[in-house]
């Protein structure tokens, strides 16, 4: 099966082709993306994989991290159009992890992941709860990120990609 991932950095910097060798894997992630960049690149990203059997969405980190919390309309817009090329059930939906940024309040991101979570019922694509993964999964969520606190460690990187496995 051909898997689309498109995201931020958190999906770039991973190696999904290795983790996932019996499936053709198209990495889209680019680092810095926000929901805005993803939404206006979207054509271009679906031109370099036209067929995809399987779309496994993560974006939003860069938004929460300059301070933008109003971006759900965006990322409604990105289901949409991708809808009109893949099954909705064929499009999953990751939710934010549980990163660390002095600015963002304790809420701030178990908020936008319930806004995520609405979002994808609504639109009928798959969820993934990488916040419960990382909290009920390692030791501690920490150990799930780099020293920068925003980017994944292996573990977090290995949780994530079992999960998904899981969807697979």
């Amino acid at each position: 099966m051909k898997l689309l991932f498109l995201g931020d950095s958190l999906v770039e910097f991973y190696d999904w082709q290795a983790r996932f060798p019996s499936h053709t894997v198209i990495n889209a992630g680019l680092a810095g993306e926000t929901v805005a960049g993803l939404l206006a690149n979207l054509p271009r990203l679906l031109g370099r994989c036209p067929d995809p059997g399987r779309v496994l969405i993560m974006i939003g980190t860069n938004n929460l991290l300059m301070e933008d919390y109003a971006f759900l309309p965006e990322y409604e817009r990105i289901l949409t159009e991708l809808a009109t090329i893949i099954a909705p059930e064929r499009i999953t939906v990751t939710s934010l992890p549980p990163f660390e940024a002095d600015h963002l309040a304790p809420s701030a991101i178990p908020r936008m992941n319930a806004g995520l979570h609405q979002l994808s019922l609504t639109k009928k694509t798959a969820f993934l709860d990488l916040l419960s993964a990382f909290n009920t999964e390692a030791q501690t969520a920490a150990a799930c990120f780099s020293d920068d606190g925003v980017h994944l460690s292996d573990l977090g990187y290995a949780i994530w990609s079992a999960r998904l496995a899981d969807t697979l």
